[in-house]
């Protein structure tokens, strides 16, 4: 009837009602308030965007009535005001980055596309340079876009929507490089795009390593991509490439299989057996466990074999026969295979963390952890008792898959202008190959100032001990000004795409199941506010 549908009018929570502002004449705040405004933006930056709470719970009954004992004078706001103050921040945030990118002349990017559970395409891009702020130097890290991406993931569509981002915050002219994974689409994803180069509690433990959130896009969709993308601009992950390198040695290590099989069969019975959990926690402790193995991150099959390790061998044992799980016992064979193929990929895992640093300077660890590997690889071969066939292999695909560092000079120039690293890493006969000599003259071929460049490359490789990048080159900025343009240039460069990465992991975060109604808009909004929450 009409007086029930005006009745569901009435009572549609994202209304506000009239006694909402006669309330306001009965001792509570205006909205103009300042305790009211400062109430809602925490709500809005600490609860909606810092805890990822869903909006819906600003009309949660419990939670208002939090609120009153909190501070009784507030009047509470309803979901569509909350929905249009995120709006709000973002467009806010936005022309704050597209000041800040104004007055930078070199950025990078990272680039992703990305399908959520029920395949839903997003585009997820971030921006990386260093900014001087008086006497300090700052790696700044923003995102740029993450917006839903409907329809063919075709090469040319990404590439203009990427153009479309590009020319929004007037970075075109300004780019150095496009970091993305090897994904078929990324590979060939960038010709186009530029001129040659001149009520469910939130779970912040859900990450990247969850296979149920989100997924590489189909394999025909990313073959679709190509038409258009290519690699004057780009840049291979590190992090990608060593994965692809770590997998191509295990493939091809038969040997490790019947251990990495028993490990992972015990790793899925201790989160599905009450019996066989008992008895494990009951000998190794309440908060032992072994973690689930990923089949997209090698790293993580590093981890559950460093969490068995840790239980003594005949203990572990004896708790597989007690549970009846007799099959699953470690010979000492396997026992001393593991152990061996950690002692293998540990450096592996130590120089992928390196390089996946938020906000720091990555690249210019990438040639010497590449060397360092290959050395480590190199020394092991005659100490290894199981495993040769993946030592072998690992060296094979790591000379393979990174050739190319030796051929873009950026890796080495960002080696050697981090005087964490400068030249000690390299041997003195080899400073003369040719490839060398045409860096750094590279380097030298700077706009003449009162010192030359030379001289400040013989004074930089002279003084460089060690030090902190950013630190060093704020505290050189006016001694040697033509490295130092360049020093901040090159080493603003990430060295993989965790950062776009990052942004998938918050998305999936506030787009749980219960908020799976959520607008594209608000979604693009709550990411890009979150990103760019300092």
């Amino acid at each position: 009837s009409k007086y029930q549908m005006n009745k569901r009018i009435t009572n549609e929570p994202q209304q506000p009602s009239i006694s909402q502002f006669l309330d306001t004449r009965a001792g509570q705040y205006s909205m103009n308030h300042p305790q009211q405004k400062a109430i809602t933006n925490a709500l809005l930056r600490d609860l909606i965007i810092g805890c990822n709470l869903p909006l819906s719970i600003v009309e949660n009954k419990s939670f208002r009535h939090f609120l009153t004992v909190v501070d009784s004078k507030y009047s509470p706001i309803c979901r569509r005001t909350m929905t249009s103050k995120i709006e709000d921040l973002a467009a806010e945030k936005h022309l704050m980055l597209k000041t800040q990118l104004s007055q930078t002349d070199h950025v990078s990017v990272t680039v992703d596309i990305w399908s959520d559970r029920k395949m839903r395409g997003f585009l997820g891009i971030t921006v990386h340079w260093i900014q001087k702020e008086i006497e300090r130097l700052e790696v700044k890290s923003k995102l740029l876009a993450f917006e839903r991406f409907k329809g063919s993931h075709t090469g040319e569509r990404i590439c203009e929507k990427f153009e479309a981002v590009c020319d929004e915050y007037n970075i075109k002219d300004k780019l150095d490089y496009i970091i993305s994974d090897n994904a078929a689409n990324m590979r060939k994803a960038f010709t186009v795009c530029f001129p040659s180069e001149q009520g469910e509690e939130p779970d912040d433990n859900h990450h990247l390593d969850d296979p149920e959130l989100w997924h590489d896009l189909p394999l025909e969709d990313q073959e679709t991509v190509g038409a258009s993308l290519g690699k004057k601009h780009r840049l291979q992950c590190f992090a990608h490439t060593l994965q692809l390198v770590v997998r191509d040695g295990l493939t091809e290590t038969k040997v490790a299989s019947p251990a990495l099989s028993k490990l992972s069969k015990l790793s899925s019975l201790l989160h599905t057996s009450t019996t066989l959990k008992d008895v494990f926690e009951t000998e190794f402790g309440e908060r032992k466990s072994i973690p689930a193995s990923v089949i997209t991150r090698w790293n993580s099959t590093v981890r559950q074999v460093k969490a068995v390790l840790q239980c003594e061998h005949l203990k572990l044992c004896a708790v597989l026969e007690k549970a009846g799980h007799k099959k699953l016992l470690f010979t000492i064979r396997e026992w001393n295979l593991l152990k061996e193929m950690v002692d293998i990929l540990k450096p592996f895992e130590e120089a992928t963390d390196l390089t996946q640093g938020e906000k720091i300077v990555t690249i210019s660890a990438v040639f010497p952890s590449v060397l360092s590997l290959n050395h480590h690889l190199e020394k092991l071969k005659p100490q290894v008792r199981f495993l040769n066939g993946l030592v072998s292999s690992l060296q094979a695909s790591l000379n393979k898959r990174f050739l190319g560092i030796f051929i873009n000079p950026v890796y080495l120039k960002a080696a050697a202008l981090d005087p964490a690293f400068s030249l000690l890493w390299v041997e003195h006969h080899v400073l003369f190959c040719r490839c060398y000599l045409d860096v750094f003259s590279d380097l030298i071929l700077e706009n003449d100032v009162q010192t030359s460049p030379a001289l400040q490359l013989s004074h930089y490789l002279h003084i460089a001990d060690g030090q902190n990048a950013l630190l060093f080159w704020a505290m050189n900025m006016h001694t040697l000004p033509s490295l130092f343009n360049v020093a901040t240039r090159v080493l603003a460069v990430p060295a993989c795409s965790a950062p776009v990465e990052r942004v998938f992991s918050y998305g999936g975060i506030i787009l749980r199941p219960h908020r799976a109604q959520m607008t594209d808009r608000l979604l693009a909004s709550l990411v890009f506010c979150k990103c760019n929450a300092e």
